[in-house]
């Protein structure tokens, strides 16, 4: 998955352990590019039978379950699999009280950078029926060059596909940078730019959920982008994952392996 993520985003040579957190500073200020010509700055990312009989019935059931489906509305569940069923999104049948217009996620969750940084970070997402809307924040640390720095998105989308066991999203929003540096340890440095986002979830079978998710956009000066992928697996409405995550931010590469909880709700 690592390698796949180089291919995505292009990677360069990485920088020299200490200053990492410093060297993203000067590709989003654009000063590490003195010699080139400047560019234009950015600105302001029931049961299992129950389920299958109702979605794959014979004869004149298959017909009025076809019927139903382009009537209603799909649905999401409060949490994938939900009561040993084989999805998160279905069509409820009149009355179920287990249908919803809206679904939320929580989650938060730590990262190896490699070369002495690490990375925290949380984040939150709400679907709709056709919006979707999610924000995220991470928190790097570099110890080694008593150094650390936030780098976070927020983007309205829609969700054009939401079926039985997938759910894609795409959208836009804004890029951030907050330093983190503790005052008196060097000038503080903010920023905002852009970003396109899209992201999906897969439920291939209980209780195995695989998400992934890719941004391109700027950062000021900086062109910005990530790629991540994740494998969980559900525990009632908590998901425990792991997988890869990489951003790139102008020359300067922060990618590692991931692990987390994301709560469903």
């Amino acid at each position: 998955m690592g390698a796949l993520v180089a291919v995505v985003l292009g990677l360069w040579p990485g920088t020299s352990q200490a200053g990492k957190l410093e060297s993203v500073r000067s590709e989003v200020s654009g000063s590490s590019s003195s010699s080139s010509s400047s560019s234009s700055s950015s600105s302001s990312s029931s049961s299992d039978c129950d389920d299958d009989d109702y979605y794959s019935s014979s004869g004149s059931g298959s017909s009025d379950a076809l019927a139903l489906s382009a009537r209603l509305p799909k649905r999401y569940r409060h949490y994938p699999y939900e009561g040993g069923t084989r999805d998160y999104v279905f069509v409820p049948r009149p009355g179920d009280t287990k249908a919803r217009l809206r679904a939320a996620q929580v989650w938060g969750e730590g990262a190896w950078q490699g070369r002495g940084l690490w990375r925290s970070g949380g984040g939150l997402r709400i679907d709709g029926q056709v919006l979707t809307l999610d924000g995220d924040l991470s928190y790097y640390l570099e110890p080694a060059a008593n150094d650390a720095l936030y780098l976070g998105t927020l983007n309205l989308g829609f969700v054009p596909i939401k079926e039985r066991r997938a759910v894609l999203r795409f959208g836009g929003g804004l890029n951030t940078m907050i330093d983190g540096r503790v005052p008196g340890e060097g000038h503080r440095e903010y920023a905002l730019g852009w970003n396109l986002t899209t992201s999906f979830d897969l439920f291939p079978t209980w209780p195995v959920v695989i998400s992934g998710r890719l941004d391109g956009g700027r950062l000021y000066e900086a062109w910005m982008g990530r790629a991540r992928g994740t494998i969980g697996v559900m525990l009632w409405r908590m998901e425990i994952y792991g997988g890869y995550e990489h951003t790139q931010v102008g020359r300067v590469g922060l990618g590692g392996p991931t692990a987390g909880i994301r709560l469903w709700i």
